[in-house]
């Protein structure tokens, strides 16, 4: 029979084992962590954040673009002249393209009300496998349920505003978000509140728990 001294150690060993897997849980089930190609001036990329405006007009820069698919940008939301309305197919209203656009070129978007969120799409043109289509904002908005596209509102680079960079492969591929890359200006990062914290305390007191029944 173990006595309180060594039960009150094994409840606090069976603790941290469970800080220990809920970590581990944490890393292997999200994409944060994610080997993003880095751009000069880059300071902190959110994925998976939403872009929100800040009021006034949304001037978009083409910064670089990689990647064998072709990548056409469209704002999605709110609707207007930059929206495509067919996922299967390319329309002649896109903002930019990985291929084709020149680094530096701008388009002005037009004003946004303070708070708006703007939802941009790629439509990636696979050469052959159809078409794919991935959106800023949550990994729920894309068909394979991962995040495509960072936010960075703490950009200082060359051409201003902040970044957002596309990952065009289905299941985020080498996951470096550099097929397509521009910036915005009047716009700013908003991210989901990150879970890790309740997800390791909650994984900690099963372990917890558990010990605690087992010695009851």
């Amino acid at each position: 029979m173990a006595s309180r001294a060594e039960l009150k150690m094994m409840d606090a060993l069976s603790l941290l084992k469970g800080f220990a897997l809920g970590g581990l849980l944490l890393i292997f089930s999200t994409n944060a962590f994610s080997a993003i190609v880095p751009y000069a001036g880059e300071g902190s990329p959110l994925i998976g954040a939403s872009v929100i405006a800040t009021g006034g007009d949304v001037i978009a820069t083409f910064v670089s673009g990689s990647g064998v698919y072709d990548n056409y940008l469209y704002l999605a939301s709110p609707s207007g002249a930059y929206t495509n309305a067919n996922s299967s197919s390319i329309g002649n209203n896109w903002i930019f393209e990985n291929h084709v656009s020149v680094s530096g070129s701008t388009i002005n978007l037009g004003s946004f009300v303070a708070g708006t969120e703007l939802i941009f799409n790629v439509l990636s043109d696979t050469h052959g496998g159809g078409f794919l289509n991935w959106y800023t904002g949550p990994a729920s908005r894309n068909a394979d349920g991962f995040a495509h596209a960072f936010v960075d509102s703490a950009y200082t680079g060359l051409f201003g505003g902040a970044m957002v960079g596309f990952e065009d492969l289905s299941g985020l591929g080498d996951a470096g978000y550099e097929d397509i890359r521009y910036t915005f200006t009047n716009v700013r990062a908003v991210g989901v509140p990150e879970p890790a914290p309740l997800a390791l305390i909650g994984v900690g007191l099963l372990g917890f728990g558990l010990r605690r029944r087992k010695h009851v």
